[in-house]
């Protein structure tokens, strides 16, 4: 999808800097937005002047990668986030591509067919990835910026999600952020269960007073 749902990003950042990766795919990278905050949040180092000659990509401390499939999103400032831009099918190239510490899938896996996005992800954590899935938690019919690749063919739960790994959700007003991994983990503000929500709370009230 070229873009994604606002409310979800402050969550994906706060894992992002959680689980603290050095080498990302971004799987459908739309515009690239989770490109550049990759970078900004996890890559530059703040203590050190910026280089306005050079790219964001070329003082980061990480490095991104991406696939994307919509030739119309080929856009012309992804050299200055991206390392490497895969173009086309997932489904096509994920068994050329090398292991990454975390692949980001945020509002993609709705466009694949359940069945093949299955063996996508469950090959993704059999190579050691942890995988950040963001997607809409009611389905709805998407018709957007004259593309085919916009339209959504499948939806997701947090039951198609369980028998894959180990498995951390949380749900927000239209979507749903899950985080899948081999090992347990447990991300401090991050989660759906009673007492990680009374937590959140908390949190957001303190800062109100």
């Amino acid at each position: 999808m070229a873009s994604s749902f606002i409310d979800q990003t402050p969550a994906i950042i706060h894992l992002l800097q959680k689980l603290q990766p050095k080498k990302i795919l971004d799987i459908g990278k739309g515009f690239g937005k989770y490109g550049f905050l990759l970078h900004e949040y996890l890559g530059i180092d703040n203590t050190k002047k910026i280089d306005p000659a050079k790219s964001l990509k070329e003082q980061s401390s990480i490095v991104v990668d991406a696939v994307e499939i919509d030739p119309d999103l080929m856009l012309p400032h992804l050299p200055h986030i991206y390392n490497k831009v895969y173009f086309g099918d997932i489904l096509q190239l994920y068994t050329q591509l090398p292991a990454y510490d975390l692949v980001l899938m945020i509002d993609i896996i709705e466009h694949i067919n359940k069945n093949e996005a299955l063996v996508l992800v469950k090959q993704l954590l059999r190579q050691g990835s942890k995988i950040i899935i963001a997607t809409p938690r009611n389905f709805f019919r998407q018709d957007l910026y004259e593309s085919e690749f916009e339209n959504h063919v499948s939806h997701w739960s947090v039951k198609d999600f369980k028998k894959l790994g180990f498995l951390n959700a949380q749900y927000l007003n239209a979507g749903a952020i899950y985080l899948l991994s081999q090992e347990k983990i447990d991300i401090r503000g991050f989660g759906n269960t009673w007492i990680k929500k009374i937590r959140r709370i908390a949190r957001a009230v303190k800062n109100e007073l």
